[in-house]
């Protein structure tokens, strides 16, 4: 399925740009020019589960839109995903401005298991089995492009773990060096984590600075959800409960929420302090990779890392899904 660069670029284009732009008075404050923040402001909540989903692309009069062949034209789109009275996700698009909308889309999270349950008649449960469709990963080695087979331990859904393997593959040296500069954020060694355990505040706030470096901003301070994006975009999940722990978790003086008026500020950038050379990746399936290298600096020798091609930053390339230091 492809999926149009162009269209990336201006979503991410739309959703900073929506954020950066969220200052307004503070219904709670008699203060002119206060930042505040609306409970449906999109990523502007870090507890808010957001994806992108592809739709089919519709004129102004609702019609489906087709290319010169007749194929109908499809998106990808942010949607904030929440959960009806069954657990069922529903999505929620977002509007340029960063804000959900009550435009719902079909969804079906990748991160659930392989079968959906549901309650049948007199409470019965059964269960019925989804199905995903297999895909190669385009991997270079020198000026050769080849593809990767499919690997030995397939997963069908859900984020792989540190444990698992598959197929050894090659990154171009563009990936190479988007991977390895993702590794050495400063302090990101701090905490190892599991995907389902959910990001360490710790090494969150570091992973934020290094984001708002990479992005080419300068020290200052900014509505929360310039930090959040940045820090969905490099984990490829929201931070739970990042503004409400940053201070107390996050063991990093450079960077500190105010929740008065729903800013961060940013003091100052970090310095590297360990670097990683790359000596594995395995192709997991589904764009997950597990990334081994090992390690100089920070007390650590070696760390493992679950990397998934990233399809919100294409610069970053890669979001970090798991890590696991020694």
């Amino acid at each position: 399925m492809k999926k149009s660069i162009a269209i990336l670029l201006i979503l991410a284009v739309c959703l900073t740009s929506g954020f950066a732009a969220c200052a307004k008075k503070d219904k709670g404050s008699n203060e002119e020019g206060t930042v505040a923040e609306s409970s449906n402001r999109g990523l502007n909540d870090a507890d808010t589960e957001v994806d992108f989903v592809e739709v089919e692309v519709t004129d102004k009069n609702g019609e489906k839109v087709t290319d010169k062949n007749g194929k109908v034209k499809t998106e990808e789109v942010p949607v904030v995903i929440t959960r009806d009275k069954n657990g069922k996700p529903v999505a929620h698009r977002i509007d340029k401005e960063g804000n959900t909308t009550p435009e719902t889309v079909p969804y079906s999270d990748p991160d659930d298991d392989n079968t959906t349950t549901k309650k049948g008649d007199k409470g019965k449960t059964t269960t019925k089995k989804k199905t995903t469709a297999k895909s190669t990963t385009m991997t270079t080695k020198g000026d050769e492009k080849t593809t990767a087979p499919e690997p030995t331990t397939k997963k069908t859904s859900g984020v792989p773990t540190t444990n698992d393997s598959g197929t050894k593959v090659e990154f171009s040296a563009e990936d190479q060096t988007r991977v390895k500069r993702m590794l050495e954020v400063p302090y990101l060694y701090k905490a190892s984590y599991e995907n389902a355990q959910g990001v360490p505040i710790n090494i969150a706030s570091h992973a934020a600075i290094w984001m708002a470096e990479k992005d080419g901003l300068q020290p200052s301070t900014f509505a929360s959800g310039t930090i959040v994006l940045g820090l969905f975009k490099y984990f490829g999940q929201t931070v739970v409960n990042f503004k409400a722990d940053c201070n107390s978790k996050g063991d990093n003086e450079n960077i500190k929420f105010n929740s008065t008026n729903g800013t961060f500020a940013v003091t100052g950038f970090e310095t590297a302090d360990h670097t990683v050379t790359l000596t594995s990746i395995e192709d997991l399936g589904n764009n997950y990779f597990k990334v081994t290298a090992s390690v100089s600096g920070g007390g650590k020798s070696k760390v493992v890392a679950i990397m998934q091609k990233n399809k919100l930053d294409l610069d970053l390339g890669f979001s970090v899904k798991a890590l696991k230091w020694s």
